[in-house]
């Protein structure tokens, strides 16, 4: 037996006549099929025991028609997404953010910007250097969970992975604890490095590396603490740079310490 489940939807059973009804009391019972003649649960007024069988042959509406061969290109071509309404660009396979959907629950907490007006897709700013860039969609979705307590952690958005190994808060803001990681990232302040690295183009002025940036102080803090928020001071170098500046004799984190 067939069961249709189009017209099981809100069903109710009468014990005192020992029958279903639906809608308008219109109960329901066994029958045959019209086309298939298949025995099938369904209403009074239905002659089928489905939609395969309600559409096939004279009863389907493009029976007896045929798609041309320009409409057929035209299905099958990428057009034929775009003209569709529901068509935005794509964003969904490119896992892209939109703006209207993610910027008004995130410009309280970050930096947002849009990229154009036909497609807008939503803009942050890096925590760690400050740059522009378009994130993931799963990452903004991480985001504004953690913003509402639902994840551990803060989720915060990077625009590379050298910015989030680098930056010294990412190892504070995971679940667990991590133990420091190597000194080539010591803290200055997020601002001025922000600031040093827009400057320089965020590109090492030593080696021309963009991945892994650091902000480096020309002069160590020990001898110069008053002018150690100028950017005058300071210069963009990436992370194998800063190893071999602190290398050198005299340059080693453990001269340059404050005492």
């Amino acid at each position: 037996m067939k069961i249709c489940w189009d017209n099981l939807e809100g069903l109710r059973y009468s014990k005192r006549t020992n029958k279903w009804y639906k809608g308008n009391c219109t109960y329901l019972y066994y029958k045959n099929c019209s086309l298939c003649n298949e025995p099938y649960l369904s209403s009074v007024y239905s002659e089928y025991c489905g939609r395969s069988c309600s559409l096939s042959g004279k009863r389907h509406p493009m029976y007896g028609k045929k798609h041309t061969k320009e409409t057929k290109k035209k299905m099958s071509t990428k057009q034929s997404k775009i003209n569709n309404p529901n068509w935005k660009g794509g964003v969904e396979k490119k896992n892209l953010p939109l703006y209207e959907t993610f910027g008004p629950q995130l410009e309280l907490y970050e930096k947002t910007r849009k990229t154009n007006d036909k497609y807008p897709l939503l803009e942050v700013k890096c925590v760690y250097c400050g740059k522009w860039f378009l994130p993931k969609k799963s990452e903004v979705r991480r985001r504004i969970q953690s913003l509402l307590g639902q994840l551990n952690g803060e989720c915060r958005l990077y625009c590379s992975d050298g910015c989030k190994q680098s930056c010294p808060i990412y190892w504070t803001q995971t679940r667990y604890k991590y133990q420091e990681i190597n000194g080539t990232s010591r803290e200055v302040q997020p601002e001025l490095r922000k600031m040093v690295f827009e400057r320089d183009g965020y590109r090492c002025v030593k080696c021309g590396e963009i991945e892994g940036l650091h902000c480096h102080h020309i002069e160590g803090i020990r001898w110069n603490p008053i002018e150690s928020a100028d950017i005058d001071s300071c210069i963009t170098i990436c992370k194998d740079c800063h190893k071999e500046i602190h290398q050198k004799e005299g340059c080693g984190y453990n001269d340059m310490k404050c005492i």
